[in-house]
C-alpha cells in the first residue's frame, strides 16, 4: 500500500525515507527556507575562515567538508521533521511541552540518520553532520542545549552554524515584527553576545563578514 502521510508510515530496518531529499521535503516550507538561508550564510563564513586559517579549519572539519559544507549547514534543522506542523507554525505562545519539543529537534538528528534508507554521509562527514545538527544551540557560556556544552567543547562546525542561525533569526521577516531588523543592528547584537552566546573570535570575524553575506 502506498501512503502519503508520514504518520501512516511504519518503521522498518530499511528506513522510512528512501533518501535525504524525501525527508527534507517533509519539513514545512518556512523552516526549509530558514535552513537554506542558514546553509548559505554558514558556508560563506566557513569559506572566509578557511581562507584565514586553512590548517585550523581543515583540522576541525576535514578537507572533504568543503565540497558539502552548504548542504551540511542547511541540514542543521533536519530534526524538525519530527515536530508537528501545528507547533512549528504556532503564532501564540508555546506551552512548556511545546518548547521542549522544539528544543528536541537537535537530538532528533540521530533519528533522522536511522530513518533514511541511504544516508549520504559516513565517517568524518557523518560526524560533522551530527555535530552541527546536535550542538548548534549550545552557547559558549554553557547555557545552551541539549547538553550544556561550553567553549571549545562545542564542535567547531556547530559554533559556525550558531552564528548564521541567530543572524537569520534576527534579520528574517516575522509576522509579529513591526520593523525589519537591519544587518547593522544584527552585527551589534552578535558582537554583544561574543563570549556569551558565541565563540568570541568567531563572533568578531562573523560580524565583519555580515555586509558581504549573500542575500
Amino acid at each position: 500500500m502506498i501512503v502519503y502521510k508520514k504518520e501512516q508510515m511504519s518503521a522498518s530496518r530499511q528506513g522510512i525515507y528512501p533518501n535525504l531529499g524525501s525527508m527534507y521535503n517533509m519539513i514545512v516550507r518556512e523552516t526549509r527556507e530558514h535552513m537554506e538561508r542558514v546553509g548559505r550564510y554558514s558556508a560563506f563564513f566557513y569559506r572566509v575562515l578557511r581562507e584565514i586559517s586553512p590548517d585550523l579549519v581543515d583540522r576541525e572539519l576535514g578537507e572533504e567538508f568543503a565540497a558539502v559544507c552548504e548542504e551540511q549547514f542547511r541540514l542543521h534543522d533536519l530534526g524538525r521533521v519530527y515536530i508537528p506542523v501545528s507547533v512549528l507554525n504556532k503564532v501564540e505562545a508555546l506551552t512548556d511541552e511545546e518548547k521542549q519539543m522544539i528544543q528536541n529537534h537537535t537530538v532528533y538528528a540521530r533519528d533522522a540518520v536511522k530513518a533514511i534508507y541511504n544516508f549520504p554521509y559516513q565517517g568524518k562527514l557523518l560526524g560533522n553532520f551530527l555535530d552541527i545538527a546536535l550542538y548548534h544551540h549550545e552557547r559558549y557560556d554553557g547555557k545552551g542545549y541539549p547538553e550544556g556544552r561550553s567553549g571549545e567543547d562545542i564542535p567547531f562546525g556547530a559554533r559556525i552554524c550558531a552564528l548564521a542561525d541567530v543572524f537569520d533569526g534576527i534579520t528574517s521577516w516575522k509576522p509579529y515584527k513591526t520593523k525589519q531588523t537591519s544587518r547593522e543592528k544584527a552585527k551589534e547584537i552578535i558582537l554583544s553576545e561574543a563570549g556569551k552566546q558565541f565563540d568570541p573570535q568567531l563572533a568578531r570575524t562573523f560580524a565583519e563578514t555580515i555586509s558581504y553575506l549573500p542575500e
